[in-house]
């Protein structure tokens, strides 16, 4: 007999009443996306975050998403962490082998350096396609397919497909030519994920500089992070300030990933965040977050893009475009997203030493954006 798995409403905690210094990001409402003149606007809003501001990190609203459907995802993620470890960790990620697509548990790793324990543990759900129909998914997740499928559907193709448009044609490439390299129905590691991070002691906190999530780059394409009231999140700007994301209801916060700033050659900038310690009146709180990743298709090659206005900019070299047009060669993203989770994700340690840098083939990101004063850190 089927075990049923009820959803309680999710306990949405208050914001905090501590004056934080906000970030102001650049808004993108995509109800302008269907017409000409509403598409213009948002290319130039998108170039306007990347050139004024120097940040790939957007607020996307009117994204189609009721607040009814997005708070009914945290409550999952919030049912999901009240199951015993034993059954959250029936289906974990396969890390030794690059395998990212399942649970991570938290209190598994020390942070580097301290005897700190990671207080962050996840779950990524991968794409409702074919290639996916035989991979191993939580009972839980099963029992509530009907409505999870649909959301993880729409984060690609009602958010993230258009965002794609958005960039393409911000490079003056044609409009499909990120679409077509991240397609929802063809096999990538794009996931639906719900995370939790757990309170630590002061005492602990002091110990990893306040940091739950040391300064970092994501290593996909895209995040997709839909707002909710715990503070912390917080991104660097080109001063070298971080800023706090401000919760916004129904929004969410978008920010370029590695892969795409490959893809060119960093125009579309994969920005430097964190999360904190939340201020004295959250700090006790279980922080959920909900968020989607998208990847680029596994057999994509890892080049850059033939933009025309790359080539202007002076962004382009000769090697970048014999590179993009001999693409046998090059790293493909599924090679590059599993060789980076097995050195992120099957270390007994979390984070490395200052000035780290990954490299696989000829890919290279820094792993440690700053001396320990910055609390900077490996990506997740």
């Amino acid at each position: 007999m089927a075990i049923s798995y009820p959803i309680p409403k999710w306990d949405r905690p208050e914001p905090t009443t501590h004056e934080l210094n906000w970030a102001e990001l650049t808004e993108l409402p995509l109800n302008l996306f269907d017409t000409a003149e509403g598409k213009a606007e948002l290319v130039k809003r998108v170039k306007h975050a990347l050139e004024v501001e120097d940040l790939g990190f957007w607020s996307v609203t009117n994204t189609g998403f009721s607040e009814e459907e997005i708070e009914q995802q945290f409550a999952i993620g919030q049912a999901f962490y009240k199951l015993p470890l034993e059954e959250r960790k029936s289906n974990s990620i396969d890390a030794a082998n690059g395998g990212y697509l399942g649970y991570r548990a938290a209190y598994e790793r020390t942070i580097n350096g301290t005897d700190v324990l990671d207080n962050m543990e996840l779950l990524n759900i991968p794409k409702y396609t074919k290639d996916f129909s035989e991979t191993p998914r939580h009972d839980i997740i099963k029992a509530h397919e009907a409505e999870i499928s649909d959301f993880h559907r729409r984060c690609w193709y009602d958010v993230a497909r258009k965002l794609f448009v958005l960039f393409a044609l911000a490079l003056e490439l044609d409009e499909n030519y990120f679409v077509d390299r991240h397609d929802y129905e063809k096999i990538s590691q794009d996931h639906l994920r719900y995370m939790m991070y757990h309170p630590r002691s002061v005492e602990d906190d002091a110990k990893c500089n306040n940091l739950w999530s040391w300064a970092h780059t994501d290593y996909g394409s895209l995040t997709l992070l839909f707002s909710q009231t715990v503070s912390g999140l917080q991104v660097k700007f080109s001063d070298g300030t971080y800023r706090d994301i401000k919760p916004k209801k129904g929004s969410i916060v978008v920010n370029v990933a590695d892969t795409l700033s490959f893809m060119t050659k960093g125009y579309l900038r994969s920005t430097v965040h964190r999360v904190t310690r939340p201020p004295p009146d959250q700090a006790h709180i279980h922080r959920i977050g909900v968020l989607y990743g998208c990847r680029p298709n596994d057999d994509v090659p890892v080049v850059v893009a033939p933009s025309p206005f790359l080539q202007r900019l002076g962004y382009l070299t000769p090697e970048d475009i014999a590179a993009a047009s001999n693409e046998k060669n090059a790293v493909t993203a599924g090679e590059y997203v599993a060789a980076r989770v097995k050195a992120v994700h099957a270390s007994s340690t979390y984070g490395n030493a200052p000035g780290t840098k990954f490299k696989h083939g000829n890919l290279e990101v820094l792993e440690n954006f700053g001396d320990v004063k910055d609390g900077s850190k490996t990506s997740i």
